[in-house]
């Protein structure tokens, strides 16, 4: 756990010595998804607030991942293995427009619209040099072509895949939600919501060929102290598995995510947050099954109803499943 022990710490350096106990109004996790190359076109359970959006009111979102997936199972590190079993490395954007609308008290719905991209990218300098100042694995980067795009392998009755020429941009798969908050405990207990949300097959280019996907989350917050508020959630999710493109996916996965947010100042929120999958893909050659990460995020209130959020992930414990490193900016209009 020293990596997740040194994350806290970042996020924790800018923060004021002597934080500000008067009851700063709670944020809640960012919406963060994985954007994993083969993570990054299916559906995913993001961190949320049970807290909905207030009756009558819209809240819009807009936001940017850029994040680098770099994970291999080969007999040697390098470009000359004897044997390849998978080599995923490249770089991912992901720009989406999110929009809510309060219907009553306790419910409200929403709908995301992505535009995703993928390329070999320019990360691979930056993370390594990060791997070195944090102390962390390097995965054998150095031994691989830098900057490269490949996603390409073997499947578990010895066919070859490969994703090499899929670069570029397009439409990812519309997603719509609806929120219910079942109990509100305002500020002094526990705040229960069911989150239903939708995967529409609207993918265009490279995002194309995914099947229609449903999901379902438990949402729970609760307030700690006057600054600090736990989140967490249990759900599932299920999804047309394809193939695609060579690569057929589990048709039903579980997910769950655990979130500490610290308010040292009233305008300030820092949120810790780790996020957990059960297995993605069903049939490359020994690729594993557990998905979990680490998003570190600081939301700022930059005007009366404007929000900044600006992020970053690490793996946790194993680069061969998640985004190995991802960057994060958001731009909030709320009620």
């Amino acid at each position: 756990m020293s990596r997740l022990a040194l994350l806290l710490a970042l996020a924790a350096a800018p923060a004021a010595a002597q934080p500000d106990l008067t009851a700063a109004p709670s944020r809640g996790p960012t919406e963060i998804r994985d954007a994993h190359l083969l993570a990054q076109p299916r559906l995913t359970l993001p961190a949320l607030s049970p807290h909905t959006t207030r009756r009558g009111a819209w809240d819009f979102q807009v936001s940017a991942l850029w994040a680098n997936s770099f994970s291999w199972e080969q007999d040697v590190a390098g470009e000359e293995p004897k044997t390849r079993r998978f080599l995923i490395d490249g770089e991912a954007l992901v720009l989406d427009a999110r929009l809510r609308r309060g219907l009553t008290h306790n419910l409200d719905v929403g709908v995301r619209v992505p535009v995703q991209g993928r390329n070999g990218g320019t990360l691979d300098d930056f993370i390594d040099w990060w791997h070195r100042v944090a102390h962390l694995p390097d995965g054998d980067r150095p031994f691989f072509r830098q900057d490269a795009f490949r996603v390409e392998g073997l499947t578990t009755d010895g066919t070859a895949f490969s994703w090499n020429d899929q670069t570029g941009f397009g439409l990812g798969d519309v997603e719509i939600d609806a929120r219910w908050r079942v109990r509100d405990g305002a500020r002094s207990s526990a705040s229960v919501a069911v989150v239903a949300r939708a995967s529409l097959p609207t993918g265009t280019g490279p995002f194309d060929g995914n099947g229609a996907g449903g999901g379902a989350q438990l949402v729970l917050g609760a307030p700690l102290s006057p600054s600090f508020d736990l989140y967490a959630a249990a759900g599932l999710t299920a999804q047309d598995p394809g193939p695609v493109r060579g690569v057929l996916y589990e048709p039903a996965r579980a997910h769950g995510f655990l979130a500490l947010e610290w308010r040292p100042w009233q305008r300030l929120s820092l949120v810790a947050e780790t996020n957990a999958a059960s297995r993605l893909v069903e049939n490359i050659d020994g690729y594993p099954g557990l998905h979990w990460i680490v998003n570190v995020t600081g939301r700022l209130d930059i005007g009366r109803r404007t929000r900044l959020d600006l992020g970053f992930t690490e793996n946790l414990l194993s680069q061969l499943t998640t985004t190995d490193f991802a960057l994060y900016v958001g731009f909030g209009i709320r009620p």
